[in-house]
């Protein structure tokens, strides 16, 4: 067992063509079981690959698409098989995808679009692949951000449901296989008040240290004995406490990320919450993501 702080992580995608939007989706697609161990240099496809076969389709929204979909006249009725207008409504209606205005920036020249892999696989239209492109001032951007946060905050990053999610899965992960149990260190908690010999101790002079440590320490114990007793992880995660780390990866778009930080880094937000927010935000407008606001 172990107390950690919470930390966050932002993960680019290697690249922007087709391998490096499947190497960011084995990347956060191997945190559900915690399998990073297993990536390869060439992994990606057959991970990918698996995903499609298992219907487990939502991970393929981590890797981001941008297209540049050229406007000709022989393509007006007709873009690889898809009529105009359908292709004009996946993207303007998709809450996963965004197509700059007509009038902004289309100049006579094509439409910039970003979109996830998902989008494109699901709607059988993969044709519109041969348009991938890298990003550009036109382009609205999507940023993926990996949280390693408690089971209580993650619960309320969840609630922004208009971002892509993966979280690391107590149903497969076996933190015996592990060697322990990771726990997220509060912010009140103060180590220098913690009492190596609480046990000693009648519990009504535990510190409130000595009762947080005391929960972890039991909580961890309990799971590793419902395992021994022939217990699956998905069923022995029952006894697990909210402090429990986990790691959670969203992907969304600039705009979601802004009225993310007016939500999650304001005085009324969780305390705990605020401590990952608010450098979180710094780092976003120090690279340029946002604007100061």
């Amino acid at each position: 067992m172990e107390l950690i702080t919470p930390s966050w992580e932002i993960i680019q995608q290697p690249s922007y063509d087709l391998k490096g939007a499947f190497q960011q989706i084995e990347r956060i697609g191997r945190i559900s079981h915690k399998s990073e161990d297993r990536i390869t240099e060439d992994s990606y496809e057959t991970f990918v690959n698996n995903l499609i076969n298992w219907g487990h389709t939502a991970c393929l929204e981590q890797g981001t698409i941008y297209l540049f979909v050229p406007v000709k006249e022989e393509l007006l009725n007709t873009i690889e098989g898809l009529d105009y207008c359908t292709i004009y409504d996946l993207f303007l209606h998709n809450p996963y995808s965004i197509m700059n205005s007509v009038d902004d920036h289309i100049n006579e020249t094509g439409y910039y679009i970003t979109t996830n892999y998902r989008v494109l696989y699901e709607n059988d239209a993969l044709d519109l692949l041969k348009y991938i492109c890298e990003p550009t001032e036109n382009h609205n951007k999507r940023y993926c951000v990996k949280f390693t946060c408690s089971r209580a905050i993650s619960h309320e990053l969840v609630r922004h449901r208009i971002f892509s999610f993966l979280q690391e899965s107590q149903r497969y992960v076996n933190y015996k296989n592990k060697k322990g149990i990771s726990f997220i260190q509060p912010l009140w908690y103060n180590p220098l008040r913690f009492n190596n010999y609480y046990k000693s101790f009648t519990k009504d002079q535990w510190t409130k240290e000595d009762i947080f440590y005391n929960n972890c320490c039991e909580s961890e114990y309990d799971y590793f004995s419902l395992l021994d007793k022939g217990l699956k992880p998905q069923e022995a995660r029952e006894v697990l406490i909210n402090a429990t780390k986990t790691e959670i990866c969203m992907t969304g778009f600039t705009t979601q990320w802004e009225e993310f930080f007016k939500l999650r880094c304001d005085n009324a937000a969780h305390p705990e919450m605020r401590r990952l927010t608010i450098p979180l935000k710094k780092e976003f407008i120090k690279r340029g993501y946002i604007n100061n606001f």
